[in-house]
């Protein structure tokens, strides 16, 4: 199946691992060509981008840090001077299964037989876990809340959607161009059998007191994200819903449920409490001011912790 279709994939980096050239090697399995995006990484260490191009990727590097809207941006813009059928953007810290690309075409073709207008075809399960859905019990589901890494956009997806929106930066890019195409007419396709090994970044006990939270007999953690991340969701957040609430309303009122319960626990359990607080409110303020872009000198400061100094 996948010899049938021209699939590029373009994952977008920043100061790239070493592990990153053998996800490379084995990815060059399912797809005819990989750019990798350098987004201005301060500490890219060359012989890893050496590797990179060793292992048969196209390394573009971006002057500046960009964000990784424009990163992924650049390498669909290059990838398409080849023409390909479809586009497969990833992290550079996902990996997928093998056959991925090969059950998200057959899951993309079986759509397109039944007469589905697919605007992008998603992973089903996510190291493991099942993704939700947007509405239970369709002969074929679509994703509510689609990442971008693992995602297979055929070309025509962009010709009619236009690329992604870099005002963006980081966060919510992949949501804002789900609803985008949603708004044209297009499913974002859940792929049957397509798993998608992510990191989920750090985490920590979640605790009442001195007491670590259970239930069910397990113990819960937290994944938290940094202040600066929370900015973003944030500010990207307020001004994607205020875009696609009078046009997608129970689709913006379920991600506003799920984003309240995320901020109560960053807040309550996560660290840097005062930090995470100030920037919601940032956010907030230049969501409403229509500030858009990389996060200013300044907020980042007010909002970044310090680093403790070494005894």
């Amino acid at each position: 199946m996948s010899d049938s279709y021209r699939v590029a994939a373009v994952i977008s980096a920043y100061n790239p691992p070493l592990d990153l050239v053998d996800k490379v090697k084995r990815l060059a399995d399912q797809v005819e060509l990989i750019v990798v995006v350098d987004d201005g990484s301060p500490e890219a260490d060359p012989s890893v981008l050496a590797g990179l191009a060793e292992a048969g990727a196209v390394v573009l590097e971006q002057g500046t840090n960009s964000g990784i809207a424009a990163a992924l941006n650049a390498g669909i813009r290059y990838a398409a001077e080849s023409s390909p059928d479809f586009f497969l953007t990833l992290d550079q810290d996902s990996e997928l299964d093998s056959g991925y690309v090969a059950s998200a075409l057959s899951a993309w073709e079986r759509a397109k037989a039944q007469g589905l207008a697919v605007g992008m075809v998603c992973a089903e399960s996510h190291n493991g876990s099942t993704v939700m859905v947007q509405k239970a019990g369709e002969a074929f589901l679509e994703a509510f809340d689609p990442m971008q890494s693992g995602t297979l956009i055929p070309a025509s997806t962009f010709e009619v959607a236009g690329l992604l929106e870099e005002d963006l930066f980081i966060d919510c890019v992949d949501s804002e161009f789900t609803a985008r195409i949603r708004g044209l007419g297009l499913a974002a396709l859940i792929a049957p059998g397509c798993n998608i090994a992510h990191s989920v970044g750090d985490s920590r006990p979640m605790r009442l007191g001195t007491w670590h939270v259970t239930v069910g007999g397990q113990k819960r953690f937290v994944h938290s994200h940094a202040p600066f991340r929370v900015y973003y969701i944030t500010r990207n957040g307020l001004v994607m819903y205020k875009r696609y609430l009078l046009k997608q309303p129970i689709w913006v009122l379920r991600r506003i449920g799920l984003e309240i319960v995320f901020y109560g626990v960053r807040v309550v359990y996560g660290p840097h409490r005062g930090r995470q607080i100030a920037a919601i409110l940032f956010g907030v303020r230049d969501a409403l001011a229509g500030r858009m872009g990389r996060i200013s000198p300044r907020v980042s400061a007010l909002v970044t912790p310090r680093k403790r100094k070494a005894d």
